[in-house]
């Protein structure tokens, strides 16, 4: 992938994880605003709210995997240190890569699911397999994130131990 390609996807990931997370936030608030002070209430935003907190959280894990900002345990890489920790970081970037990419297939198998039964959301009425496409998107796009840190750490673009962690 090229760095334009790449600056692309994460200008992507950001723009479209901050736009859910804000709308998300004017949506409630108009909701609240809406049933305490009008008193009338909006069947649809409570369900609207919670798949663009879905979408925000599943393509906002792939920018966080780019940014390195994932919550991770590195107490083998921090015991084994030295000359061990490039491996130990590579072993667990690969496993991380297996599990997104594994989510990726069961997500779409599951997406395959939900077309065969149409079935809709109870408010909206929109195509469930639309709410869901989020998991095997966001978990496919974790997966490119998680080979592009293989990729730098193997070849010595990125520090297996970060200096914080020193």
């Amino acid at each position: 992938m090229s760095q334009k390609g790449k600056s692309y996807l994460a200008r992507f990931e950001e723009i479209f994880s901050s736009s859910c997370l804000v709308v998300m936030t004017i949506l409630i608030a108009v909701q609240v605003f809406s049933r305490y002070v009008l008193e009338y209430s909006f069947e649809w935003s409570e369900e609207l709210a919670r798949y663009l907190f879905i979408w925000a959280v599943y393509v906002g894990c792939s920018y966080a995997t780019k940014e390195d900002k994932h919550l991770e345990v590195t107490i083998f890489r921090t015991i084994c240190g030295g000359r061990l920790a490039k491996p130990v970081t590579l072993l667990s970037y690969v496993f991380t890569a297996i599990f997104c990419f594994a989510c990726t297939w069961w997500g779409v198998e599951m997406l395959q699911f939900l077309i065969k039964t149409g079935q809709k959301t109870p408010a909206l009425e929109i195509k469930m397999y639309w709410v869901f496409l989020s998991l095997p998107f966001g978990m496919f796009l974790m997966g490119l994130r998680t080979v592009e840190r293989i990729i730098g750490v193997a070849t010595g673009k990125i520090d297996p131990v970060p200096s914080a962690e020193v």
